[in-house]
């Protein structure tokens, strides 16, 4: 039987991850931390025998997934569809002040109600909407191989949901931490989630 493994790791730590701002799409770099985090990562899946890296654009996943490709001695394709969910002009705001703005977002957001991220960004539809397809590219590209996709926390919450077939409002899985992974395993006719959640327990920083 012939198991495709896909291992999704978030990007190291930002500053804007620290102080608790909304990121979506602003290119916010790893802070110290975060590159450490990183390094610690591609150690603890230097082991792994991956085919191929593939990472959103944005700069804390690209980095943190050149980490572990020079690991691995592989190359990292980017992707921009793995970008995270645009907040619009949220980017940058706690969620205090996003409240402020949208009194409905700590209810809605923890009944699991989708919703626009403000007037100019995305809904989580259409965040599905446009990293699915590169997702189903990649299990396709290599079936019966181990991938490693680099990108970020909302977007592998709600991707994890589509792939395991859960509801589009579960709130069964928590969300993944800076520098930690989630696995899903896929043979013919099943999909099963492997580990979640999983930190490199390197806490040497």
């Amino acid at each position: 039987m012939s198991i495709t493994k896909l291992v999704l790791l978030r990007h190291g730590r930002t500053a804007w991850n620290d102080t608790r701002r909304l990121q979506g799409q602003a290119d916010v770099e790893l802070d110290r931390v975060g590159l450490r985090q990183a390094q610690a990562a591609a150690h603890a899946l230097s082991t792994r025998e991956f085919s191929a890296v593939y990472s959103s654009n944005l700069q804390r996943a690209a980095v943190t997934a050149r980490a572990v490709a020079d690991v691995l001695g592989l190359d990292v394709s980017m992707d921009k569809r793995l970008q995270e969910i645009n907040v619009g002009s949220w980017s940058g705001k706690t969620r205090s002040q996003v409240e402020e703005e949208f009194p409905e977002y700590a209810a809605w957001y923890t009944e699991g109600r989708d919703f626009r991220r403000s007037a100019s960004g995305e809904t989580e539809a259409d965040m599905l909407e446009r990293a699915t397809p590169a997702i189903d590219r990649i299990l396709k590209r290599h079936r019966g191989e181990e991938v490693l996709v680099v990108g970020h926390g909302f977007l592998f919450s709600k991707l994890l949901q589509h792939l395991l077939g859960l509801p589009a409002g579960a709130r069964v899985l928590g969300s993944l931490g800076n520098a930690h992974w989630s696995e899903v395993a896929f043979a013919e006719q099943a999909t099963w989630l492997v580990a979640h959640n999983v930190d490199t327990q390197l806490r040497d920083w």
